[in-house]
């Protein structure tokens, strides 16, 4: 696999071309579900899941080492994150209808940069937050499947702008609550 920071910039340009195709209005309600993630996930779930795994296994008397215990964390919260990005998506979705739904290409190229940035961000910070249990995944011969450590320089500097790293839980509870004022607003 190439370096992860082009993986991220792919994700990245793929939300940009959904937000072209959605309207930056119907985005924004993808943006907004995102930002309640991010909420539950920074607020509750990194702190409550692993409590709960330790909680489980000590009633069933079972033992797990740290790194297998980094890679179902990881696989969790990234489980839970496009769970809930993907119902955002699927169906009937949250729009934003007090927001017009005019194609304006600057606006959805900033949405689609802000969801892309978000989604691949977050998904990078649960590798980089559990030691990049990714990169544990080797073929036969002993070479990496998906991810080749170190990363670059560049991915090293990239990982500290990573959504949760740079922003802290409340902001995004106090996003949510931005969002949804533009939701009712007539």
């Amino acid at each position: 696999m190439g370096p992860l920071e082009v993986l991220w910039a792919i994700v990245v340009i793929f939300f940009l071309f959904i937000a072209f195709a959605r309207g930056y209005g119907n985005e924004l309600g993808v943006t907004t579900l995102i930002f309640v993630a991010l909420f539950i996930i920074t607020e509750f779930a990194q702190d409550y899941l692993p409590r709960i795994m330790t909680a489980v296994l000590q009633r069933t008397g079972g033992v797990i080492d740290d790194r297998a215990s980094d890679h179902l964390l990881s696989t969790l919260l990234s489980v839970i994150f496009i769970s809930i990005l993907f119902a955002s998506y699927a169906g009937a979705t949250f729009t934003l209808p007090g927001i017009s739904n005019r194609r304006n290409n600057l606006l959805n190229v900033l949405v689609g940069l802000l969801n892309g940035y978000l989604v691949a961000g977050t998904l990078w910070y649960f590798q980089d937050y559990y030691r990049y249990p990714v990169a544990d995944f080797t073929n036969s011969a002993g070479e990496p499947l998906l991810l080749d450590l170190p990363l670059t320089p560049l991915a090293e500097n990239l990982a500290n702008f990573l959504p949760p790293y740079v922003v802290p839980p409340l902001f995004w509870a106090a996003m949510v609550m931005l969002l949804l004022l533009f939701r009712v607003r007539r």
